[in-house]
């Protein structure tokens, strides 16, 4: 399973940097101006969804980069 884990090349601090920029990430996401769908406008359509599939996406990330910390601590904490 190690092979298979993106952040295994990081750091637990890198991982907590990571961390706090993905979130900064987010609040910038969460801050934008928001897209909004127009019936029958594939663009406005298109913008809105891609909006939220992007704040979606870093949310999976910032999940992803908490697990792995989790994941180390409570392996250090066994050894």
């Amino acid at each position: 399973m190690e092979n298979n884990n993106e952040y295994s090349h990081l750091t637990l601090s890198e991982l907590w940097d990571l961390l706090e920029e993905k979130q900064k990430e987010l609040e910038a996401q969460n801050a934008a101006p928001v897209n909004y769908y127009t019936p029958g406008d594939s663009m406005t359509y298109l913008a809105a969804m891609s909006q939220c599939w992007g704040i979606e996406a870093t949310r999976v990330e910032i999940r992803e980069i908490e697990t792995e910390i989790s994941r180390r601590c409570r392996t250090a904490k066994e050894e």
